[in-house]
C-alpha cells in the first residue's frame, strides 16, 4: 500500500477532480458501442467512486492531534 500526504487544499482538489470525472465516464459509457471498452470504463468508474468514497471519509474524520 502506498501513502501520500496531501495538504487540505490538495486533498480537496483531488476529490473535486475525481467527482468531475464520474459524469464524464458515464457519458463515455453511454456512447461507446465496444463491449470490452464499456466494461473497462465501468471498472474505471467503480474505481473512481471508491476513491471518492475513501477521500470523502478522510474529509469527515477529525484532524489528528499531537
Amino acid at each position: 500500500m502506498k501513502t501520500v500526504m496531501l495538504s487540505e487544499e490538495e486533498h480537496q482538489y483531488v476529490l473535486e477532480l475525481l467527482q468531475r470525472e464520474i459524469p464524464n465516464l458515464r457519458d463515455e459509457i453511454w456512447h461507446t458501442d465496444d463491449h470490452d471498452y464499456r466494461e473497462f470504463l465501468k471498472e474505471r468508474e467503480r474505481l473512481v467512486k471508491a476513491l471518492v468514497g475513501k477521500l470523502s471519509e478522510d474529509s469527515s474524520s477529525p484532524p489528528a492531534t499531537a
